[in-house]
Order: C-alpha cells, then sequence, then structure tokens
C-alpha cells in the first residue's frame, strides 16, 4: 500500500466518524445559522437564504448573533487585553525590565492577530461553537502578516483525538481553482484532470484533501519539513499522488466542543432547536389569526347573499329595529391573539437564555433596577459569566492556549519577538499564558476581592492596634491585587526596582540629616563663637574701666 493510499483510507476513517453528527448540524444550519457551514460538497457562494426557506422568523438567528458577539467580546476583546505571557517562575517577576519585556511581547503578538485577522476568525468560531456545538480554527503562516487565522466551515472537516482527549489529526475538504492551486503547489504537480481545467476553466473550483497528523517517524536533527512533529498532505481526490507533503511545528489547527458529549459534541443550539421549531409555528399561527382579526370569517342570512360589505368603515343597511351595531364582535378574537403574542414572546425569551444572548445582554449601570444596588448588580452579572465556567475550562487550553503558543513561535522564528532585558540573559526562560478577559476576570476576581477585603480589614483593626500591620505584606498584596485584577504589567514595579528606590529614598533621607545636622552643628559653633567673643568684648571694656577708674 502506497503511503497516500494509506493517508486516504485514514482520511476515510475520519469522515465515517463524522457521519452521525452531519444530518443535525444540516437542520441546524438551516433554522439557526443559514449563511454557516459546507455540506454535501456545495460551495461557499451556495450558502444563503435557500437554507432557511422554512424558517418563518429570524429570533434564532438573531440571539445567536447577540450570543456569538457576546462571547467574543467576553473572551477575547478586540479593544482590550485578554492575554499576556508570564513567567513560571515567580522570582522572574522580579528583576529589573522584565514586565515591561512581557508586555511588548504581548503587543507584538497582538498586532500579529490583529493583522493576520483572528479577531474576525475568532468571532465565526464562537458562532459555530454555539449552533453546532464545535468549531475548528486554523492558524498558517503569511509572508506579509505574518500569520493568517480562519475559522473552518462546519461539514468540511473531521478530526481525531489522542487518548488524553487532544486533538490529534485533522481531515479538511478545500474548495481551489486550478489557477490558484497552481499558484501554490506548482503546475507540474496537479492531476490530469486539473491541468486541463487551468486551460479551459482555470476559476472552476476543484476539490482538495489537507491531512494534518502527528508524525510518526521523524529525525528530531533535521529542521526540514518533513522533519518536523506535524505532518502535513495536501493531494486530489483521484490524484496519483501528493500535491505537497510537508509539515508545521505545532499543531496548526484549534478545535473544541461546547459539551463533551461524543466526539463533536453538542451546544447551545442543540438546546434551542426544539424552541426555534415551536416559535416559527406560533408565529405563523400568530398572523393567521391577526388575519381573521382583521378580516374574519362570517355567517349571514341568505338574504345579505352579494349584498353584505365587510371592507372598513362599510355600512350594510338591513330590515331591522336595532341599533347601529358593528356587523361581527371581535372581541373574542382580540383576545385570543394577546395570548398568543404573549406566548411568542416567552418562547423568543428561552430562545435569547438558550444562546446566551440575555448573559452578555449589555445594561447600563444607571438602568439597574430601583431596589437593587450597584455592588447587587455588578455581582449577578458576574455570577451570569460565571455560567460559562465548564466552557472555558475546555475552550482556554485546546483553542486559546496553544493557538498563541503557535503563534509566539511562529513570530519567534522570523525574528519578530524582542529580545529580552540584560537581567533575564542567560537565565532559563520558563512561559506560561495568563487570561485577563472579563470572562476570565470574572471567574478569578474573587481571589483580588479576598485580597482587598483582607486589606481594609486589618487597616481597620489597625486603628485600634497598629502591630496588626505587622502581619500584613503590603506590598505582596499589591501583587495578588493587580494579579487578581488583570493589571498591565508595566504598571507594578518589580521588587529590585521597588528595592532600588527605597535604597535611594534611604539615601536621599540619611544625605538630608546629615545635611540638617551640620547645619546645626555649624549654627551651634557659629553661636558658641558668638558668645564667646561677646564675652570677650564685656571682658575687654570691663578692663579698661577699671584702668581709668585706677
Amino acid at each position: 500500500m502506497s503511503r497516500l493510499d494509506e493517508i486516504q483510507r485514514f482520511a476515510s476513517h475520519l469522515d465515517g466518524l463524522r457521519s452521525a453528527r452531519m444530518g443535525r448540524w444540516q437542520e441546524l444550519a438551516r433554522w439557526l445559522a443559514p449563511h454557516r457551514g459546507v455540506f454535501d460538497g456545495e460551495l461557499t457562494t451556495d450558502r444563503g437564504e435557500r437554507r432557511n426557506s422554512e424558517a418563518f422568523l429570524s429570533i434564532g438567528s438573531a440571539a445567536l448573533r447577540k450570543g456569538a458577539a457576546g462571547l467574543t467580546s467576553g473572551m477575547t476583546p478586540r479593544n482590550a487585553p485578554w492575554f499576556e505571557a508570564a513567567f513560571r517562575n515567580g522570582d522572574l517577576w522580579e528583576m529589573s525590565g522584565a514586565p515591561a519585556w512581557l508586555d511588548e511581547v504581548n503587543a507584538r503578538m497582538d498586532s500579529a492577530l490583529n493583522a493576520g485577522g483572528f479577531y474576525q476568525a475568532i468571532h465565526s468560531f464562537n458562532t459555530d461553537l454555539l449552533w453546532a456545538g464545535c468549531a475548528l480554527l486554523y492558524v498558517e503562516a503569511d509572508e506579509t502578516t505574518d500569520i493568517r487565522c480562519e475559522c473552518i466551515d462546519i461539514g468540511s472537516f473531521s478530526v481525531g483525538m489522542d487518548t488524553g482527549g487532544r486533538l490529534d489529526s485533522v481531515v479538511r475538504r478545500i474548495r481551489m481553482t486550478p489557477a490558484r492551486m497552481a499558484q501554490i503547489f506548482g503546475k507540474d504537480n496537479l492531476s490530469d484532470a486539473t491541468r486541463k481545467a487551468l486551460e479551459t476553466a482555470p476559476y472552476s473550483p476543484v476539490e482538495v484533501i489537507h491531512v494534518v497528523r502527528r508524525r510518526d517517524m521523524r529525525d528530531p536533527g533535521k529542521l526540514d519539513a518533513k522533519s518536523m512533529p506535524w505532518a502535513s498532505y495536501f493531494w486530489e481526490p483521484g490524484g496519483e499522488d501528493f500535491l505537497r507533503e510537508g509539515g508545521y511545528m505545532e499543531m496548526p489547527y484549534f478545535f473544541t466542543t461546547w459539551n463533551a458529549c461524543g466526539l463533536y459534541g453538542t451546544g447551545p443550539g442543540d438546546d434551542a432547536l426544539s424552541d426555534i421549531r415551536q416559535i416559527d409555528k406560533m408565529e405563523r399561527d400568530k398572523l393567521v389569526g391577526l388575519a381573521k382579526l382583521v378580516s374574519p370569517p362570517v355567517a349571514a342570512p341568505i338574504q345579505y347573499k352579494d349584498a353584505v360589505c365587510l371592507h372598513p368603515h362599510a355600512v350594510n343597511y338591513v330590515a331591522s329595529n336595532d341599533a347601529i351595531r358593528p356587523i361581527i364582535d371581535l372581541a373574542p378574537w382580540a383576545s385570543a391573539f394577546q395570548y398568543l403574542q404573549a406566548e411568542v414572546q416567552n418562547v423568543a425569551g428561552r430562545i435569547e437564555d438558550e444562546l446566551l444572548a440575555s448573559v452578555f445582554a449589555s445594561v447600563p449601570l444607571d438602568q439597574r433596577p430601583r431596589d437593587m444596588s450597584a455592588t447587587e448588580f455588578l455581582e449577578r452579572k458576574r455570577e451570569a459569566l460565571q455560567q460559562l465556567g465548564p466552557v472555558m475550562s475546555a475552550y482556554e487550553p485546546n483553542v486559546l492556549t496553544p493557538l498563541l503558543w503557535r503563534v509566539a513561535g511562529m513570530l519567534d522564528r522570523k525574528g519578530v519577538m524582542p529580545p529580552p532585558p540584560e537581567s533575564l540573559l542567560g537565565m532559563p526562560l520558563a512561559m506560561k499564558i495568563d487570561f485577563v478577559s472579563p470572562i476570565a476576570n470574572a471567574l478569578r476576581q474573587t481571589g483580588a476581592e479576598t485580597t482587598r477585603a483582607l486589606v481594609q480589614d486589618v487597616l481597620a483593626l489597625a486603628q485600634a492596634d497598629p502591630q496588626a500591620l505587622d502581619k500584613l505584606d503590603i506590598d505582596q498584596a499589591v501583587d495578588e491585587l493587580a494579579t487578581g485584577l488583570g493589571a498591565p504589567g508595566k504598571v507594578i514595579r518589580a521588587d529590585a526596582d521597588v528595592l532600588a528606590i527605597r535604597q535611594q529614598r534611604a539615601q536621599a533621607q540619611a544625605a538630608q540629616s546629615e545635611n540638617m545636622a551640620m547645619q546645626q552643628a555649624v549654627q551651634m559653633a557659629q553661636g558658641i563663637a558668638q558668645t564667646a567673643k561677646t564675652v570677650s568684648d564685656m571682658d575687654t571694656q570691663n578692663a579698661a574701666s577699671e584702668a581709668g577708674n585706677g
């Protein structure tokens, strides 16, 4: 069996494991995300309104957009820091220049993420995660922007996991034009059919399969693409050889699920689907009821045939002694319509809860309920965000952390990262990634609040007994508050810098005290001299006086 045949069988195996979930994705896409996902070999341009022709309302799609936007701004906000490289060895934080160097590392990584389309890709990733229950992100090197990020369409990929539940392999089906394929892989590597298409239909899409998996055998001493830890294979279905065989230093794909239920999991979209169907049916019934309310069916005596007019403002003259009155009673219809409208709103609220739109609803502090204090209001918002704790436990280690390590590795290999300060040269720099996004802060601010409460209580005790301050390490309390609140490293001085400042201050104070002592000594000496002179003058005057008297 050739290497290509073995990789093709491996890809078919992973695609088979995905088949049980594929039908559900298609149904979810019709009702929730008509513009997301690729199914049955369709092209990206095929996605559109035809998918959700069954849906009568867009309440589900609107709630999905709100939930995805809130998840993106809560976990990876573009306009605020959400991650920071840090030292595993806490002592390194206290080295001169170390916090500022880390801030520069973080700034360059964020600049690369922004230029490489990360923030657009992660929003699409979060959208897929909510409606499909899983999502896949791809990060590749780019000559212009250093990195390039892309969210892979649901239905176009399959994955494999290792025994530890980590992403181990990915099969992705890509649509490329023959012109693009010739540019990337070289014309000579294309199949015969694609080379012909390059001449006759260069912009008609052709399917290309990409497989990335852990390399079984490699030579760690070599640096070529075929010796890297992760193997990469591109080929055309029906082709006789690979379009390209290469590798990656890090796994370029990042995958996670919302609920760990099977290989591809489930998500809020699965929970909301029944309510979305229900509200769609209720909206149809509501509009039928509204049409009947506006123009209800009526029963009339036979003599009114071809004579009665039910148009607005119409007047029908009948042989009756009754007073002028409406020809039909609309009150029962209006009452039923109100009940139906209330139920539609109730189901719409459930859908917003299921798709997290209500969790991320932005309510200004000044618009809180009158009977709720500002502290209680903020605490309730924090508790709402803490509902995402289980999701974060998979999202961060499976997606954000390895993604940032890959970005850091690519930038370092390209020479974009700043050199460390002199104080860190020659020292082992074991690093880690900390997250300081609004959601991450909401989940960890308990420590900062505990430290703040302790400091306040100790200061209150110190008013009665100043010795209580001896139990409190103020410097460490400041560090703990900064960490818990996610403050930038540059705003907190390292212990070495603080020690230098305090030594300079002590030296300045000592010099000042010495100068004051010298001044006092000089003044005292001057006073003694002046006193001696006065006494001497007095003695001279007395002696002269005694001589005159003699």
